[in-house]
């Protein structure tokens, strides 16, 4: 089985690997059909988060292949930054706007093609920019190879880069289908449940969580949407105990920027006091993978960035 558990809850380091799964059928202790028969035992369904995907159409659709495997009724929650990078932006859309049981939140990615496609966006990170300036600042960052996912050509690209004027920028979003531009525009900023929240940049530890709700926050001063999506932890506030009473779950920030030689980090997630950092850089380098995180077991899957399931014994970490 390729199940990795985070052992080490609280202490900051990267999740241990291991085995951490738990039964679903067992002997009949309940209501059952007869005095030798087992019961089916029904555990309410799973939730696994999903990290960063940036374009990488191939390590998520092998991923949720491995999900499906190891929990048919998982609950999916994807941590934000969809497009940009990698070179499968549509392609990764597609996918995701046909799954069930999913939810998604917004990434700062998300966020700037939402401005450079519709003129407005959530956060003041992207809103204080025009449409063009956006365009022209996130070509650095992959937003050429999202259009060119979409049929745009490079020449074309480019010249918008160096002249992007309003009509040749409306011209690339035409590219766009008009149900990817929908699911782009309403992303929400945070999922939360019960016990656990999904956002993608930060969340203050010394803010409480509950109540009233980061919804509900968000609300009342929109200006916290900033840290939302483009704020990231400092290595000592990943290590503090948190204000919160519910785990939260984030991406945005990449594992290996915590380590002091990045080439050398284990692409693992980072679990401290109430926190799973998840982004573990599957466009940034070859090494990078994408994660899945299930909340319930405390272990996560992983695919590389090639699109191949993480073997356990590839994945051996120490703290």
């Amino acid at each position: 089985k390729n199940r990795f558990s985070a052992q080490n809850r609280g202490t900051g380091t990267p999740a241990e690997p291991g085995a951490n799964g738990r039964e679903r059928v067992g002997p009949s202790n309940g209501i059952a059909a007869g005095p030798k028969s087992r019961r089916v035992v029904i555990y309410p369904p799973m939730h696994w988060v999903i990290g960063d995907i940036h374009g990488m159409f191939h390590p998520l659709k092998r991923l949720l292949r491995a999900i499906e495997e190891e929990d048919s009724s998982a609950e999916l929650i994807f941590a934000g930054d969809y497009v940009n990078r990698g070179p499968d932006s549509f392609k990764v859309i597609e996918l995701l706007m046909g799954l069930k049981n999913a939810q998604f939140i917004r990434g700062n990615h998300d966020d700037v093609f939402d401005l450079v496609l519709h003129g407005h966006s959530y956060a003041d990170g992207a809103g204080n920019t025009s449409p063009a300036q956006a365009f022209q600042w996130f070509m650095d960052y992959g937003l050429d190879s999202t259009f060119y996912s979409y049929g745009a050509d490079w020449e074309w690209l480019n010249e918008t880069a160096l002249n992007p004027t309003p009509e040749r920028i409306g011209r690339l979003s035409e590219f766009v289908p008009e149900n990817h531009r929908e699911f782009i525009r309403t992303l929400p900023a945070v999922v939360e449940h019960e016990t656990f929240f999904v956002l993608h940049g930060r969340w203050a530890p010394n803010e409480p969580c509950y109540p009233p709700s980061i919804s509900e926050n968000l609300r009342a001063d929109p200006s916290g949407r900033q840290n939302v999506l483009w704020a990231r932890f400092p290595k000592e506030e990943v290590h503090v105990p948190k204000a919160w009473n519910r785990r939260g779950f984030f991406g945005h920030t990449p594992v290996h920027a915590y380590f002091p030689n990045p080439r050398r980090a284990p692409m693992v997630p980072i679990v401290g006091p109430n926190i799973v950092l998840l982004d573990t850089a599957v466009a940034l380098t070859t090494a990078g993978r994408l994660t899945a995180f299930c909340v319930e077991e405390d272990r996560y899957i992983q695919t590389s960035h090639f699109g191949e399931l993480i073997e356990e014994s590839e994945s051996q970490v120490r703290s």
